[in-house]
């Protein structure tokens, strides 16, 4: 199973990640690619990306590595064609955060060969930009110009989770992935 987390720039996407994998030793983080630079918080065992320079990203693309891959905030994003081999073989099940666009396209790639869940998480304006100055951000004007696009693609999700209290998320996710469990077993079993 795939379990894709999206929503806008500070809704908590990487800490609700970090801790349904703290609490789940079956599920694996799916990394992918970035240009942009590391934060403190992408330095521990859960770093949802591998980092690499512009012109490695631009080689993969050119090499036909990647998946798919977008620019937000001024950075390229990527998925691994090697990533997707990993989740289709089915041996663990992978969480990542993804944006909007990646997860129509992973959606639509994964049909019928693993179980997808999507989890887009909101939080209120005021909410988010507290989280951003409160991490350190400085372009947060860039990413809240961003937020009305990701809302507007909300619907494609299988489910809305408004993140205000964590451990209320948590085990809403949680409870998200049990009841996905199933769902898998019923329609992919090995």
């Amino acid at each position: 199973m795939l379990i894709i987390i999206s929503g806008s720039a500070g809704v908590g996407k990487n800490t609700v990640i970090t801790e349904i994998l703290n609490s789940n030793p079956n599920i694996k983080l799916m990394q992918t690619c970035t240009t942009r630079n590391p934060r403190g918080t992408d330095k521990d065992m859960h770093s949802p990306y591998i980092y690499i320079s512009r012109d490695e990203f631009e080689e993969k693309i050119k090499n036909n590595e990647l998946f798919e891959h977008e620019e937000i905030h001024n950075n390229f994003y990527g998925v691994l064609n090697s990533s997707l081999d990993k989740i289709v073989s089915r041996d663990y099940h992978y969480i990542k955060d993804i944006g909007v666009l990646g997860q129509i396209n992973l959606k639509r790639a994964l049909k019928g060969k693993v179980e997808v869940l999507s989890i887009f998480l909101t939080a209120p304006k005021e909410e988010l930009i507290k989280r951003l100055k409160a991490r350190g951000d400085h372009d947060i004007d860039l990413r809240m110009s961003r937020m009305e696009f990701e809302l507007s693609y909300a619907k494609n999700f299988d489910y809305v989770i408004e993140n205000i209290n964590l451990d209320k998320t948590i085990k809403k996710v949680q409870s998200l992935i049990k009841k996905h469990e199933k769902i898998e077993q019923k329609n992919f079993s090995k």
